[in-house]
């Protein structure tokens, strides 16, 4: 469980590092459009073509990482359904089982008494 909460901070902390990394994109090309009349040389260009580049190899590392993060989010639900049917299969296992030590023990009480009135009327007919 603790681990399934884990990994759904995880998911949530790298769906925050793409929405910084999209809107850090839009900032930078935005920044460009607007600096582009400045006739800009070309060593800026070029540090803002490398920084778009950073992002965008920041951003497709951030996905997968993403991708296998929501997979194994979708491992441990499914070990936790799983651990959930099994522990009410062996509740319901438990329950017959007492049920029919129940009704065993209900048997057993049954045949003593049973044996009881057998042997109290054989001591009356043995004493008349």
């Amino acid at each position: 469980m603790f681990e399934l909460a884990n990994r759904i901070r995880q998911a949530n902390e790298i769906e925050d590092q793409l929405e910084q990394i999209r809107r850090r994109s839009a900032e930078l090309s935005r920044d460009v459009r607007e600096r582009a009349a400045d006739r800009l040389p070309a060593p800026v260009l070029a540090m803002y073509r490398d920084y778009q580049e950073h992002l965008r190899q920041s951003g497709h590392a951030a996905r997968g990482r993403l991708t296998r993060v929501e997979a194994q989010i979708e491992e441990k639900r499914q070990a936790l359904i799983q651990a959930s049917v099994d522990r009410k299969t062996i509740e319901r296992f438990k329950e017959k089982q007492h049920q029919a030590w129940s009704v065993d023990e209900a048997r057993k009480e049954q045949n003593i008494l049973d044996e009881m009135v057998t042997l109290a009327e054989a001591r009356k007919e043995h004493e008349s």
